[in-house]
Parts: C-alpha cells; structure tokens; sequence
C-alpha cells in the first residue's frame, strides 16, 4: 500500500505520555491526532501497538506511530500541493503492479498444488556430485571447540592449557570442565561451522580471523573482562566446495528451485502453444 504524506498543519503538538496512554485505554472513535482532513484513531493506534508492551515502553511505541503518521501525512500533502499533474498520476504504477502481484500469486499457487517436495538422500547425493561447483564456501569452514570464560577467572590457565592439548580423547574431560566454569561453550568437533560465525566473539573481520585461523590452531582474545578461545581441529578454506554434510540443506533447497523452475517453464510454454 502506497503511503505519502500531508503538509503543514495547525494540529501538530507534542504528545505527552500521559496522552498517549489515553490513546491505549480510549474507545472507538477517539482521534488521536489531526493533519488537515485526515485523522488517525485512538483504535488505529491501539490495534498496531503490541499487547505484551505496557507502561513507558507501550507509550514510546504508540507516540512513534503517531508521530510517523503525522509526517507521512504532512509529506504527502506537500507532494499534492507541489507535484505537477503528471507526477501525481500513478495509475499505471498501480496497474502494473497490481498485475505483478496477481501474476506471482497464481504462479505461487500453482506452483504449491504440483510441486514435488520430497527430496531422497539419493537424489541430493546425485546432485551434489554433479554440482558441487555451486557449493563453495564463502568463508572458511572450521571443526573445533569454542569457550567463553571471564578473563580474571582463576580456571583459565586450566581451561587453556586443557584446550591447547585437546584431543579427541580427552572431549568430555573439557566439556566438563567448561560446563564449571565457562560463560558458554560448543563443543563441534563433528561437524563444521562458518568461521565468519565467531567474527564478533574476536572483534575483528572475517579476514583477519581467517589469517588467524590458518597460522593456529588456537586463537585467543580478550575485551570488556571476558575471553574466548578457538581450538580449530580442522579446516576448509574459503572457496573451496564444502563437503555435502554441511551443505545438505542447501543442495535439497537447490533441487527444489529446479523443480519450481521446471513447472513455470512448462506452465508458460503450454500457456503459449494453446494460444497459437
């Protein structure tokens, strides 16, 4: 829905919180606020403001919307008032894209009354074998463990020093211990993870904690009393294809484009011949 805004107004004053609060608890028909002819509703308000908030922070969201209202409508009024004739007309927008919304709506339903959902473990496999080039990483993938811990904690030398030795022998040594002590941790030492997810944990950006990843196989970092530490096990860098148990999702997501693909294709092509 197309939302403009009305110009310059006598009816613009600050509003209190005490009446916005009135706006929540008003009855139907209560205006809330004026621009010129139009009028917003104390009901209007009320029914865009969320029922979980309550006190300061429900009147904060209801004078927002007051507030936006009452540009939207100064704005569109300055747009009548000044615009020439031929900006002002948007029929043809309107028609437009009112045929867009109507075209994807039906191509949409017909597309969920046929579409084959049901993807095997075959035919994702068969996929990804043959277009493995479409799932390259796009930041490199590591199989690791990852804690959080307060930098003055006096278990960090162990935590530390038990992380740098880790092997998979000693896993659940570690995770009980980080369940101890530690703010958080993961354990994915059988599976793999973008790096680019611990890009905040490090304060830094993906290629330098990429650079890092690649010359270590702990990486450590400190800020605001807390400290995070990454044992990497294993790596794939960024580019290479990634292996078929992270991207699974993806390639059944994939395969089920193709298939969407294929039933508008033949939907236009059948579209064409029975009109010829």
């Amino acid at each position: 829905m197309f939302r403009f805004l009305f110009a310059a107004v006598a009816l613009i004053m600050p509003v209190s919180c005490a009446f916005v609060d009135s706006v929540l608890s008003s009855g139907e028909g209560e205006e809330a606020a004026r621009v010129g002819k139009a009028v917003l509703y104390e009901s209007e308000v009320a029914r865009i403001v969320p029922p979980g908030l309550e006190g300061r922070d429900s009147a904060l969201m209801a004078e927002r919307i007051i507030d936006k209202w009452r540009l939207e409508q100064l704005l569109l009024e300055k747009a009548e008032s000044e615009l020439p004739s031929s900006e002002k007309d948007v029929s043809a927008e309107l028609e437009a894209y009112r045929k867009s919304l109507l075209i994807y709506r039906y191509e949409r339903m017909y597309v969920e009354s046929r579409l084959d959902t049901a993807v095997t473990a075959m035919d994702i496999e068969e996929y990804y074998r043959e277009n493995g080039t479409f799932f390259r990483t796009s930041s490199m993938l590591v199989r690791g463990y990852f804690v959080k811990i307060n930098s003055d904690s006096p278990n960090l030398p162990q935590l530390r020093h038990t992380m740098g030795n880790m092997a998979s022998g000693n896993v659940p040594e570690t995770e009980s211990l980080s369940a101890k002590v530690s703010y958080g941790y993961r354990n994915f030492y059988d599976y793999w993870m973008p790096l680019s997810d611990f890009v905040q944990d490090f304060g830094t950006d993906i290629n330098t904690l990429e650079r890092m990843a690649s010359s270590s196989d702990v990486i450590e970092y400190s800020n605001d009393g807390m400290t995070v530490i990454l044992r990497i096990w294993d790596r794939i860098p960024k580019g290479e294809i990634a292996p078929l148990d992270f991207c699974e999702n993806a390639v059944r997501e994939r395969i089920l484009n193709v298939r969407k693909k294929e039933l508008l294709d033949n939907l236009e092509r059948d579209l064409l011949m029975g009109s010829a």
